[in-house]
This record gives structure tokens, sequence and C-alpha cells, in this order.
């Protein structure tokens, strides 16, 4: 595999990170510590 197209999988997944993080900020109790999680992975694959 090149560079770009691994590069391309690591954006994906911090992408669908950050849609399971949108999801959750809409549950009642906020379940922030998850969020938080979702939001430090994500971070590190940009």
């Amino acid at each position: 595999m090149d560079n770009q197209t691994i590069s391309k999988e690591w954006f994906d997944i911090a992408a669908v990170g950050l849609s399971s993080v949108k999801y959750l900020q809409n549950m009642h109790p906020i379940p922030i510590e998850i969020i938080c999680y979702h939001c430090q992975q994500s971070s590190e694959k940009y």
C-alpha cells in the first residue's frame, strides 16, 4: 500500500470517530468520558 492510501484510511477512521462524537452529544446523560476518548483518538489520526 502506498502512503496516500494509508493516509486516506487514517482520515476515514478519524472521521468516523468524529461522527460518533456528534451522535453521542445527543445522549442524556452525555457520556463525556467516551466523547473525550473519541476526540483524542481522532486528533491523533489527523
